[in-house]
Parts: C-alpha cells; structure tokens; sequence
C-alpha cells in the first residue's frame, strides 16, 4: 500500500517537474510584424515632440519645441553632473 503510494506521489512529482521543459513558442503582439529585414510595427516619435511627462519635474518645453527640449536636457544634465555639484 505505501509502496503504490510512493510511486503515485513519485509519478505526480516527475510529470510536474518534467512539465516546465516544454519550450512554448513566443507570441508576438499584432503592433508588431517583422518581415525580412524590415520592422514593419509602429513608427516612433521623436521626443521633444512629446509634452513634458509626469515625471518630468522642472522640465518645461512644448511639445514640437526642439530647442526647449534641449535646454531642458542640458539643465538636468548639470544636475547630475558631479563637478558642477562639488563646486
């Protein structure tokens, strides 16, 4: 009786174990298609083109406002810039 047992309980845990090695195939999404050598998904913006995101603390430029963008990446740039800081 415990040996039948044993074995149920040995057969459960094999079946488990040898369940994760299956390989599943990867879905991609339907934004994205690839067909050879072309990325066929959804084209990106360029980021000053975006308005400043939630995240974005200090950061003030229009969205399409190229310049303002780069003077508020220069700005955060010499925040975190350690000779700035140390002088």
């Amino acid at each position: 009786m415990h040996m039948k047992r044993a074995a149920g309980i040995a057969a459960i845990a094999a079946t488990a174990l040898l369940a994760g090695c299956g390989e599943q195939g990867q879905s991609i999404g339907q934004a994205t298609t690839y067909k050879q050598g072309k990325y066929q998904g959804k084209p990106d913006t360029r980021p000053y083109e975006n308005a400043p995101g939630a995240f974005s603390q200090g950061a003030q430029w229009n969205a399409g406002d190229k310049a303002g963008w780069e003077s508020a990446i220069k700005r955060r740039q010499q925040g975190q810039n350690e000779y700035v800081k140390a002088e």
